[in-house]
């Protein structure tokens, strides 16, 4: 299964699972386990596309392996990303404007990540059939 269709599968069920089939239904408000939970998979929802522009532009001047490895890592926590954004919307039943901000740019630097690796593999790929 390739990156795209690991992707619109995630998306497909991400939408599946956050619609409301239960009409009337009331939430009753979450614990304070519950909140505290809520906080930390948010926290990690902040530091996910913080911690990923930082290794983009650090990997700017590392080798085609390392960047092979860090989109990897990337497509990783892009998938982490929408299933943490799913726990918090069950947990909540609310979806805040920031975490929908978040997650779009995290996609973004993905999606820049992954054409940033295929230009460098394309470079050293035309250097090296140029040394031939």
């Amino acid at each position: 299964m390739n990156i795209k269709n690991m992707f619109i599968t995630v998306v497909l069920g991400l939408v599946a699972l956050s619609s409301n089939h239960s009409q009337g239904a009331t939430a009753a408000p979450p614990s304070q386990s519950a909140q505290l939970f809520v906080t930390l998979i948010e926290c990690i929802l902040f530091i996910l596309p913080t911690t990923a522009f930082l290794l983009i532009v650090w990997s700017r001047w590392k080798h085609l392996r390392f960047k092979q490895l860090l989109q990897t890592v990337l497509n990783s926590s892009l998938v982490l990303m929408l299933i943490s954004m799913l726990a918090v919307n069950q947990l909540t039943r609310d979806f805040s404007s920031w975490l929908i901000v978040l997650a779009i740019g995290h996609t973004l630097l993905v999606g820049i990540s992954y054409l940033l690796l295929k230009q460098h593999t394309n470079r050293v790929k035309s250097s090296l059939t140029g040394c031939w």
